[in-house]
């Protein structure tokens, strides 16, 4: 069976917070100024970096279908057939 903790318990994390001093919340000028310094140029870079790995993937996956098609053609002088769908219900 479990000893209920004391109040001051000094390992219980919660009474460590209950002790520390919180600093005052900044301007809203200041905090908006702060976060368009530092925040706004990484995602900038985060999007120009996920549009260049994903489209650098997508254009070599239909430069390979294309290049593919065109030695199956060269082979067989015939295009590759569609794969047909099925049917829309």
């Amino acid at each position: 069976m479990k000893k209920p903790k004391e109040k001051n318990d000094p390992m219980d994390p919660l009474e460590k917070l209950a002790d520390l001093k919180v600093p005052p919340v900044p301007e809203g000028k200041t905090l908006r100024e702060g976060v368009r310094r530092k925040l706004n140029p990484r995602l900038l870079m985060l999007h120009i970096i996920e549009f260049a790995i994903g489209a650098t993937a997508w254009a070599l996956l239909h430069m390979m279908l294309a290049l593919y098609a065109t030695v199956c053609f060269t082979m067989t002088g015939q295009w590759p057939k569609k794969q047909e769908k099925p049917p829309e219900k």
